[in-house]
């Protein structure tokens, strides 16, 4: 494996029944993560993160995204930033290039409640 180029996971690295897949993109060792996500239907929870930002990039498809309880219509092209600790839940069937900064830790997320969009 080469340092600086990674190649596509052949699997998901982790998923969430048939909500979405995902891959990691890079190992978080520069302090970052890079994870490209497929969204089959959604988020099956809002989520909040008391340590990291998240920014998404959409590659394909459309759905909607509600933040700190307002909701918007996302498509292709769009960029969403969520902050530290902002509630946020997506729906629809999308692809996706997700950075946090730092890296996720399962300490400091929280599911909120049920996606209700």
């Amino acid at each position: 494996m080469n340092k600086y180029i990674k190649k596509f996971p052949q699997s998901p690295d982790f998923e969430h029944n048939d909500f979405f897949k995902g891959y990691y993109l890079s190992d978080g060792k520069l302090g970052i993560e890079v994870d490209y996500i497929d969204m089959m239907i959604g988020h099956q929870y809002y989520q909040k993160e008391t340590e990291s930002i998240h920014i998404y990039y959409i590659l394909e498809g459309k759905g909607s995204a509600n933040i700190n309880g307002e909701t918007y219509e996302i498509s292709r092209g769009d960029t969403i930033e969520i902050p530290i600790n902002t509630e946020f839940a997506f729906k629809g069937n999308l692809k996706m290039i997700e950075i946090m900064n730092p890296p996720f830790n399962p300490n400091t997320h929280i599911d909120t409640r049920k996606n209700d969009l």
